[in-house]
């Protein structure tokens, strides 16, 4: 494998930034050029220069794909930061009253807006059929810029290891054990729609949404590019929806359109 000199590696920095919108700095040289080495070895190409330049020529190619399944984190759990969940089951009335959208239309909609590999939308659709009333149906849009971790989503089979973060009732109601596995029930699964979307890109939805869920994703971006995502999301939101970031997060120190602070990692427009 050749050197990677400080110019090709600012170049994939920019690439990184420009198409993802993650802001790689100093201490993650050594991340990135180990995932560009494995990247690398993959398709056969030893020369940085080389693969920087068939990622840029061929964005919609399986090599681009790769290189984002590679690049993004994909780290998550059923119920992970459960402290949302729980404020959510505990004060579900009061938040379907305030937006009169979820009563007048007998719905409601929810946005996993970087989904992983499914835990996220998969624990809001069980946490909401528990919560909310039989006649309100629920829609989850689950997005993640990842085609591969999406493919992943859809199919809904977990690990043993899930029983640590789902109570028994719920594993025994809504995942079936087969083959060592444990499969999501198609009862929630009809809930989610699973799509490919870069949070970079313009939202092309026609619908608000009355919670949107973006955890654990705006640590990796800098402070101009956190702006611009909570204020699209900002315009996607019905008056008194709500937007759930990670518990290590905060609006406090980004510009936005005003959001009204609930409590630690939840607003409300």
């Amino acid at each position: 494998m050749c050197t990677l000199t400080e110019s090709v590696l600012y170049n994939f920095s920019q690439l990184i930034y420009e198409n993802l919108g993650i802001k790689l700095d100093e201490t993650n040289q050594e991340m990135l050029k180990a995932r560009l080495n494995r990247l690398m070895l993959k398709s056969n190409i030893k020369n940085y220069s080389d693969y920087f330049k068939e990622l840029t020529a061929n964005k919609g190619a399986p090599i681009w794909s790769e290189f984002v399944d590679e690049i993004t984190t994909h780290m998550t759990s059923f119920f992970r930061e459960d402290g949302q969940f729980k404020f959510i089951q505990e004060n579900i009335k009061s938040i379907t009253q305030i937006n009169q959208r979820i009563i007048q239309n007998n719905e409601i909609r929810v946005w996993s807006a970087a989904c992983s590999s499914g835990e996220e939308p998969y624990t809001i659709a069980m946490v909401l059929k528990e919560a909310l009333p039989e006649n309100i149906k629920i829609k989850i849009l689950a997005s993640d810029i990842s085609n591969g971790i999406i493919q992943k989503a859809q199919g809904g089979v977990y690990p043993q290891e899930i029983k640590q973060n789902v109570a028994p009732l719920l594993l025994d109601k809504y995942f079936k054990l087969k083959d060592g596995s444990y499969n999501i029930s198609e009862e929630i699964k009809s809930m989610i729609t699973f799509r490919t979307f870069n949070l970079m890109n313009e939202f092309p939805f026609k619908n608000t949404f009355d919670m949107i869920f973006c955890r654990n994703v705006m640590i990796y971006f800098d402070n101009k590019t956190q702006s611009n995502l909570v204020n699209k999301f900002y315009n996607f939101l019905p008056k008194n929806g709500m937007l759930f970031i990670g518990s290590s997060e905060s609006l406090a120190k980004i510009d936005h359109i005003k959001l009204k602070y609930v409590r630690p990692s939840v607003y409300m427009r």
